[in-house]
């Protein structure tokens, strides 16, 4: 193509834009989703695929229409929600299993997306969540008798010991 005697370029899409794309993109978001307490900054994950950054983060946005960034702190929060709904974690227990490290660094981050803070989201959730996952803390540690027959024949109530 020529403009007025110059050479136009059409533009080229990224490597990354290629047939192999979307294969890919799954292995990318695979790999966030197993490793979500590691380390998966922008430049680790490059790394990892063997990409430049800019072309991962380009491509990974134009593919999934979200930032990489944002993905990944999706997906922290995600399974911080789900570990809060779930089971008795500590803060600091949750941190280490999404990657986030330390308490604050979980509680600033739940918050700045959530607007609620962690404690104050377990206290909000419906009471049959609340019993399931006061159920789960519980370690099974009382054992039931067999029903015993009375004189009679009359079947006794198992009794809890």
């Amino acid at each position: 193509m020529s403009n007025h005697n110059h050479a136009v370029v059409a533009p080229q899409p990224a490597p990354f834009c290629q047939p192999h794309s979307t294969e890919l993109l799954i292995q990318v978001v695979q790999y966030i989703v197993d490793q979500l307490d590691g380390d998966l900054s922008d430049s680790a994950l490059a790394a990892r695929f063997s990409l430049e950054e800019s072309v991962l983060l380009s491509a990974f946005q134009s593919l999934t229409g979200i930032a990489l960034d944002q993905f990944v702190l999706r997906r922290r929060i995600e399974r911080a929600l789900d570990l809060l709904k779930h089971s008795t974690a500590t803060d600091s227990e949750i941190a280490v299993r999404i990657g986030l490290r330390t308490a604050p660094t979980f509680r600033t981050a739940f918050f700045n997306y959530l607007g609620v803070s962690p404690t104050d989201y377990r206290k909000i959730l419906p009471p049959k969540q609340k019993a399931a996952s006061l159920a789960r803390r519980k370690r099974p540690c009382k054992s039931v008798s067999l029903p015993l027959r009375r004189s009679g024949g009359e079947a006794l109530r198992p009794r809890v010991v």
